[in-house]
């Protein structure tokens, strides 16, 4: 039998990396946050069978296997096996690049995508009726400037079929380093697929955009988008509040729409700046048990008379909908748009010994009403439906900017 570098049997390696990532699952559905992932004794845990099986794979199985590719696929296995698209196995190179996207900078070709179905459900593996689909390109980007489109399909990444792959070993086959070229498959519609060659380039993502606009009777507006709940969002959006607060803004759109969330500890900061006390969101733990969480106080926005209207979409999600639920609900704001996302459940990274790490669902999320909203979104008080795409027009700020008394 092959032999690690250690000269630890490949499946003694294996089984206690196995036996780690499942207490590790077992201790975070648990609501537990310990720092400590090390493996501890688990007398119901069998790996007899996981054992022969890879005893037999080692001794039989003709082809070419690696201990890096039996680890990897095992634990993967393990986590896929949980049947929930939101908790992943990540490589270690999977994990920086989740971080990376989360920092609020990275290469690329600047697309925000995600696994869709013919159905518009959510789904894990990239497959027949499971397609990488563009949920919307940023502003001065790669992506725009070649043309991507909201709604089209990653069919293949310089010639390779994505089929099998999961959304975060997708994203790494599209980013690269700077200044290189990638080759994207692309269909739009019932089109025939087109190769599309695009430059990666570093994408400086703003948390945060700033405009003032009018109402149709002339009162001052002032228009706040946020792009996506990353480390340096909250901060962000902060010092951009203080503005408008400072000259005298009373009226604020917030614009959610296309963000698909982030941190929940953003989510809550930002929260916080308009809600002065009381619970934002809900958690509800693998028994049932729930935990209210709290605005922290010091909000810049929390006067009644400013005014505010925050708008939502499809693409709005997870974090997204934590703030536009604790908005609604606490009547701080009203919602403009269409349904959002619907994504209910909450994830933490646990990082792993070599660098890989985990992303896995610990909680439901309920807003202040006790709403869970999975898979079905939060429904906006006015609906408007939006623009075509390209389209100049954008009826639901013109709804929002309507709205304001």
């Amino acid at each position: 039998m092959s032999l690690t570098p250690t000269g630890t049997p490949l499946f003694t390696r294996v089984g206690r990396l196995l036996l780690a990532a499942i207490i590790a699952i077992a201790a975070y559905n648990a609501g537990l946050r310990s720092a400590d992932n090390s493996p501890q004794g688990n007398g119901s845990l069998d790996l007899a069978r996981f054992n022969e099986v890879l005893t037999l794979i080692q001794e039989q199985h003709v082809g070419p296997k690696s201990d890096e590719d039996l680890v990897n696929g095992a634990i993967k296995g393990l986590v896929d096996s949980l049947d929930d698209p939101y908790s992943q196995y990540l490589t270690a190179e999977e994990m920086a690049a989740m971080k990376e996207g989360l920092s609020g900078s990275f290469t690329g070709i600047g697309a925000v995508i995600d696994l869709r179905t013919s159905t518009d459900e959510l789904c894990t593996a990239i497959g027949s009726d499971c397609v990488l689909t563009v949920a919307s390109t940023i502003e001065g980007a790669p992506a725009r400037a070649a043309g991507i489109l909201s709604g089209d399909q990653f069919l293949a990444v310089d010639g390779d079929p994505l089929t099998g792959l999961s959304i975060d070993q997708a994203v790494l086959k599209v980013r690269g380093a700077e200044g290189t070229t990638v080759v994207i498959t692309v269909q739009t519609g019932d089109a025939a697929p087109r190769d599309v060659s695009i430059v990666r380039a570093k994408i400086e993502l703003p948390a945060v955009a700033t405009e003032q606009l009018t109402t149709p009777t002339g009162d001052r507006v002032d228009y706040i988008a946020l792009n996506e709940f990353t480390e340096i969002a909250a901060e962000q959006f902060r010092v951009a509040l203080q503005e408008i607060v400072d000259a005298g803004g009373e009226k604020i759109i917030l614009d959610l729409r296309d963000d698909p969330g982030g941190y929940l500890s953003t989510a809550l900061a930002i929260a916080s700046e308009f809600i002065a006390d009381g619970v934002v969101y809900i958690e509800e733990d693998s028994r049932g048990e729930q935990k209210s969480t709290s605005a922290q106080g010091g909000g810049i926005a929390t006067d009644p008379s400013i005014q505010l209207v925050v708008l939502i979409n499809k693409g709005s999600a997870s974090a997204s909908e934590i703030l536009a639920g604790a908005l609604q609900d606490r009547g701080r704001a009203i919602l403009i748009g269409e349904p959002s996302f619907g994504k209910g459940v909450v994830q933490t990274f646990i990082d792993l010994s070599d660098g890989s790490g985990l992303k896995l669902t610990i909680a439901k999320w309920l807003t202040p009403n006790g709403r869970w909203i999975h898979k079905t979104g939060l429904t906006p008080d006015i609906a408007v439906t939006p623009a075509p795409e390209g389209s100049e027009e954008d009826p639901v700020l013109d709804a929002a900017l309507a709205a304001f008394k």
